[in-house]
């Protein structure tokens, strides 16, 4: 057996010589684009409930749509990047990461249904909290849906099918 050969039969690591970091190689770039995104989301999120405020001890609706909203939207996005178009590197970042995470606010949902409860309306929390998680898996759920339609659809006119793309651009 060579040197490297014993260093990976007693050690497990492939690749001899080599250092794992405990951190994550984090590129600039991508992080902008996250931070980029992000600020855009939570504009639009602000744009939205400041058009849509909620009186106090009222169900948050600008909230509950939001989120509802972002989750058909992040799911929509990322089946349509994974199987319908060959994305940029800086689309999910940019979009995904960065605006929709920024855009949905459940620490919200959390907060509202806090105050809901604080101020007397239990079962107006409760129903807040358990409508805000079931709306957004229903709408995630239809996200995925539309977006394999979508895919289904542009291969069905294109001749091309679904897991044969052409090489992804970085």
């Amino acid at each position: 057996m060579t040197e490297s050969r014993d260093h990976r039969a007693t050690t497990g690591d492939p690749f001899p010589g080599s250092r794992r970091s405990r951190w994550p190689r984090l590129q600039g770039a991508v992080l902008g684009a996250v931070f980029a995104g992000g600020i855009l989301g939570g504009l639009a999120r602000y744009g939205v409930t400041s058009a849509w405020p909620t009186p106090a001890r009222a169900f948050p609706w600008a909230i509950f749509v939001v989120n509802t909203v972002g989750a058909l939207a992040l799911a929509l996005l990322l089946v349509v990047l994974a199987e319908v178009w060959t994305p940029h590197r800086f689309a999910r970042p940019l979009l995904g990461t960065g605006f929709l995470g920024a855009f949905t606010t459940f620490s919200s949902v959390m907060v509202d249904a806090a105050k809901l409860a604080a101020h007397g309306h239990g079962r107006t929390s409760v129903l807040y909290v358990a409508g805000s998680l079931l709306a957004a898996l229903g709408a995630a759920s239809l996200g995925l849906q539309l977006g394999r339609a979508i895919g289904t659809n542009r291969h069905h006119h294109t001749g091309r099918h679904p897991g044969r793309q052409s090489p992804r651009r970085t």
